[in-house]
């Protein structure tokens, strides 16, 4: 585990070949086209999960999932884009200059919102030029720990710290590898609330890929309901196997089983209640797959979350309905590798990997569930299996403190 950047959200992403870092299509908040044809019926629910709108490609005359315009989000059932609602806060971050296959691991960019109020996000929107690599997203009081505004390099050895962020106030939203547009919008009237009197802070990533000079910009905007139309508010949660050690020239699996009832018994003395509304998995270039699934109770055994090879397309999955936990005991996660390379790849970025999933739940507990030591390395259908105990941290998440 990488110092000060676990265990809430993720560390910056690993530096990939220039062929896998082309824009994914649709992902940079584009027109989304003819929307709302009947013939988008049988892939609509697997885009609006995607949280993309439906439309019929002009070249082949077939449906195909594909983002909203910026400001709009899908509607069911087809999937038609509609304006985002509530009150929309806009940020420009500014531009950043990067040499030629410059990288700069850890520069924080801040936003002081000048709230007096506390402010309810049902939905948040990231859009860059390009050439960022990975963002996480806090909000925090605006003078804790006396962090800078604006932008500042190596934040992570001036201080800035992802945990003592999540603590101080919470988890905002995290970018997906190398999307230049992205949408996290909750179900209707859920949201994350930030305190009156606080800032964004994001840790931020970026990677020049090409051999000259070039600028990039970037921006945020929040969309914020009125109170008398907050529903819930949610609570930040993650996944994480820290101790990979991925083998060479082979394909394999890392995952863990999570016991987050007997971690909600300890701390309140009853079952767990625990409904999840979006899960964010994140794995770098080697990634064959990522699962998310129901252990015990009615829906045991259940796949929530099923991803194959890594891409740059947006991650986010949303549940509306939320996924109801009800008599379930936790959940288990695990991903899969293709490992082509003579060597053992470990956690961390560069040309390393990561195994994460953050998640946004209606809960009275937040945690982050992790596999610290590798414990079993079994042969599952062929493929080499690495397993641990998942250590839950748990504590009560009161969405109105102060």
């Amino acid at each position: 585990m990488l110092p000060n950047r676990a265990p809430w959200l993720f560390a910056a992403l690993c530096a990939l070949p220039l062929a896998t870092l082309a824009p994914a299509c649709g992902d940079d908040g584009g027109d989304a086209g003819s929307v709302g044809d009947p013939r988008c019926e049988p892939i609509a629910s697997s885009c609006l999960q995607r949280q993309r709108g439906c439309v019929i490609n002009a070249e082949t005359d077939a449906p195909e999932c594909r983002a909203c315009p910026a400001g709009d989000y899908p509607t069911a059932p087809l999937g038609e884009c509609a304006p985002l609602p509530g009150k929309t806060l806009r940020h420009d971050f500014g531009d950043q200059t990067l040499g030629p296959a410059e990288e700069i691991g850890s520069m924080c960019q801040s936003w002081l919102l000048d709230n007096d109020t506390e402010l309810f996000v049902n939905a948040v929107e990231l859009k860059n030029t390009g050439y960022y690599h990975h963002s996480n997203w806090f909000f925090v009081p605006e003078d804790h720990n006396n962090w800078p505004t604006g932008a500042w390099l190596n934040c992570y050895s001036e201080g800035f710290d992802e945990i003592s962020a999540a603590l101080a106030g919470g988890v905002l939203y995290a970018q997906s590898t190398q999307t230049k547009f992205e949408l996290q919008k909750f179900q209707e009237g859920a949201v994350i609330r930030i305190p009156p009197h606080s800032r964004v802070i994001g840790a931020t990533h970026l990677l020049n890929f090409t051999p000259d000079e070039v600028t990039t910009n970037l921006q945020m905007m929040l969309h914020v309901l009125p109170a008398e139309d907050v529903q819930l508010k949610l609570v930040p949660a993650q996944f994480i196997y820290s101790d990979l050690a991925i083998p060479p020239l082979q394909k394999s699996l890392a995952g863990g089983d999570c016991d987050l009832d007997f971690a909600h018994r300890n701390i309140f003395s009853t079952n767990l209640e625990m409904k999840i509304h979006y899960v964010l998995p994140h794995y770098h270039a080697l990634g064959a797959s990522f699962d998310l699934s129901v252990i015990g109770g009615p829906r045991d055994g259940e796949s929530l979350v099923h991803l194959g090879a890594y891409s740059t397309d947006p991650y986010g999955f949303i549940f509306n309905p939320p996924v109801d936990l009800a008599g379930a005991t936790g959940l288990h996660f695990e991903c899969g590798w293709n490992n082509p390379r003579d060597e053992v790849i470990r956690w961390g970025i560069g040309d390393q990997e990561m195994c994460e999933a953050l998640l946004f739940i209606e809960s009275d507990m937040a945690f982050s569930a992790r596999v610290g030591k590798t414990t079993e390395v079994d042969t599952v259908n062929g493929l080499e299996y690495h397993t641990g105990d998942c250590d839950v941290l748990a504590f009560p998440f009161d969405t109105d403190k102060p």
